[in-house]
């Protein structure tokens, strides 16, 4: 009697610690498996893929959400696989004792047990896959933990996720992408059975491979479920009559350098703003021209549009593949010299402030100061020049006797500041910044742009559907970028309008063009890997033919002509003036990094000047500033008041 209580206590004692340890289990958080790793897939702003990026084990796999799928494949799914699904806790207990009974009136298996939740386990983790005893118990304890931890949705997700559907093809989004070109979101019935039966035995039941084994599977798949779902004889006989794909669609590979811009935290899959058709033209136009110039010259592009910031089109080289011309750099995130690109900012800087006119005219002769001495592109001078002139043709004395006036330090603190602190590395450029001095990438140089010619509205470059353009600082005011863009604007030989900037860096070692559209900016920059020099290379002859080509191409509308008010024209006003700007510098909205809490300012003299609403008394130009982050500053002169607000960060 001894014994068998003893025997008794054994068994009670271990079916308690047994199920204790179940219960401690499967109460721990189950780990992500496979789930963790997922293809790096890039896709255009119309849901095409541009570029992909294969898992580490080389499978093309994309996360899904339920929302994503078509809400018929779930019911499909769930009638074939697992009726009770919604109710079951991971382990259907009556599919089970059903599978059990047949088991052994039968002597084999004419019914399985495995619930979607029991599946996904084995998809989270291929060593379950195994057809044992221990490995199914292993399966069910899992399917419970997974049950207790995840939604039903989430399980879903899972499987839709990791669901095998031939050949290195994992999960619902990948498979519609490769079988069908379309997304999960809208199937046909015929698409959907596939797609239920496909993952029992992926590769016999291939279509492209295997098309009668493929058509039977589909056709099992919808005799058991049309009883469940109410299907009608009609729509059956319909789908029996629909092709299935006869082969699997694999991605050509584009963007690449945005892909590796994008995914350099890790693989993801990413809604771009890219438009996948100009996206190939602007490829194969930069490709063409390349092939026409000796190595290593080369090439990137940008198609921006204005005032969203939304990027359409991004090629980081010419040719990633190419070794003579290191295409796998992205030259458009890499710091150039500009050249004269940056002279439109600069004159604007300085209408902005009134330091010069519209129709002023400048002096474009032997320049001197402190040892500098700087010469035009053509070593030649103009003599006296309109403004319009001298931007047009990229003089580069009246540039620098302008940037002069505005001060060479401050303009690259307030582009430093304008670019989220980018250039902070750089030591001052003083007056060569006029002529390329400063260094930029393509990419902070369209950023400038989408400043000088759309104030308020974008001011850096978006690359995702998702993300929000940033417009809290303005280089310029909107008079100023109306003046700007009147500047620039010329009729070509054929009557064509256009609107551009060229820059070409010292020794010709980079050639870029920045050109305006009504809606878009093209930017083309060409160059050496290295800054070898050429002899060649310039932004009129090299980049401008290009971005023009480009426009071209793609029918973009050239520029309106903007109306500019009469101020802007300087013609003569009524003698009742409006009140003109009291502060010129910083402006509103600025944001400004600096070591130090000293505000350089400029403005009027004669003003009375306030900072945060406490009086300053007379014109300063550096004030203390007591507190980082948000300050007003306050200018009164007589019936006039200006207050710009001002953001400072250490």
């Amino acid at each position: 009697m001894t014994i068998f209580r003893g025997i008794i206590s054994t068994i009670v004692a271990t079916a308690v610690i047994t199920v204790g340890a179940l219960a401690w289990y499967t109460n721990q958080p189950p780990e992500l498996g496979r789930l963790a790793a997922a293809s790096g897939v890039l896709r255009s702003s119309d849901g095409r893929i541009i570029n992909l990026t294969l898992t580490d084990k080389g499978f093309w796999r994309e996360p899904v959400r339920i929302e994503e799928i078509d809400p018929r494949l779930v019911e499909v799914l769930i009638a074939y696989e697992d009726q009770r699904y919604w109710q079951h806790s991971g382990i259907d207990l009556r599919a089970a004792a059903r599978a059990g009974i047949n088991l052994i009136k039968y002597g084999k298996v004419t019914s399985g047990a495995s619930t979607i939740t029991m599946q996904t386990v084995r998809l989270l983790n291929t060593s379950l896959g195994k057809r044992t005893f221990t490995t199914k118990l292993r399966q069910m304890v899992e399917a419970i933990r997974l049950e207790r931890h995840w939604t039903k949705d989430k399980i879903l997700e899972a499987y839709f996720t990791l669901a095998p559907y031939g050949g290195n093809i994992e999960g619902v989004k990948a498979a519609t992408d490769a079988w069908f070109q379309k997304s999960p979101a809208n199937l046909t019935l015929n698409e959907i059975a596939l797609l239920v039966a496909l993952p029992q035995s992926p590769e016999r039941r291939r279509p492209d491979r295997f098309p009668h084994a493929a058509y039977e599977a589909k056709q099992v798949v919808l005799d058991k479920v049309a009883p469940r779902l109410n299907f009608a004889p009609n729509t059956l006989a319909e789908v029996a009559s629909e092709p299935l794909p006869s082969r699997l669609s694999k991605p050509s590979s584009h963007a690449i350098h945005l892909a590796e811009r994008l995914n350099h935290a890790g693989h993801r899959s990413i809604n771009t703003t890219l438009n996948s058709d100009w996206q190939r033209q602007v490829e194969n136009i930069l490709a063409a021209d390349i092939e026409t110039r000796p190595a290593p010259i080369q090439a990137a592009a940008l198609i921006v549009e204005r005032k969203t910031g939304l990027v359409r089109a991004y090629v980081g080289s010419a040719g990633y593949s190419s070794t003579l011309r290191k295409g796998a750099i992205n030259y458009l995130t890499s710091l150039r010299s500009p050249g004269s690109t940056l002279k439109p900012l600069i004159y604007g800087k300085a209408l902005n402030r009134g330091l010069i006119q519209f129709d002023e005219v400048f002096d474009d002769s032997t320049y001197f100061r402190a040892g500098y001495q700087p010469t035009n592109f053509d070593q030649g001078f103009s003599g006296k020049v309109g403004l319009r002139n001298a931007l047009i043709t990229s003089l580069n004395i009246p540039a620098i006797r302008v940037l002069e006036k505005i001060d060479p330090n401050l303009l690259q603190s307030e582009l430093n500041s304008y670019l989220d602190g980018a250039l902070s590395t750089q030591q001052d450029a003083g007056l060569s910044l006029g002529v390329g001095g400063l260094y930029l990438t393509p990419e902070q140089l369209v950023s400038v742009y989408l400043g000088v010619l759309d104030p308020r509205h974008a001011r850096a470059l978006t690359f995702e559907v998702e993300e929000l353009p940033r417009t809290e600082m303005t280089l310029v005011s909107q008079s100023t970028a109306d003046q700007l863009l009147d500047l620039l604007i010329q009729e070509m030989s054929n009557g064509e309008r256009v609107a551009f900037k060229t820059g070409t860096s010292y020794a010709r070692q980079d050639a870029w063009s920045v050109q305006i559209y009504e809606n878009h900016l093209i930017l083309v920059w060409m160059g050496t890997p290295d800054n070898e020099p050429t002899s060649t290379l310039t932004g009129a002859g090299s980049a401008f033919p290009i971005s023009l080509e480009i426009g071209r191409s793609l029918g973009f509308k050239p520029p309106s002509k903007p109306v500019l008010q009469p101020r802007d024209a300087f013609e003569v006003m009524p003698a009742k003036v409006a009140c003109h700007d009291l502060i010129n510098y910083p402006q509103n909205g600025s944001w400004i990094r600096s070591t130090s809490r000293v505000l350089k300012i400029i403005g009027d003299q004669e003003a009375d000047w306030y900072l945060n609403g406490k009086p300053l008394g007379r014109f300063r130009s550096q004030i203390d500033v007591p507190q980082a982050g948000v300050n007003t500053l306050t200018a009164r002169k007589g019936s006039c008041s200006q207050t710009n607000e001002v953001f400072l960060e250490q």
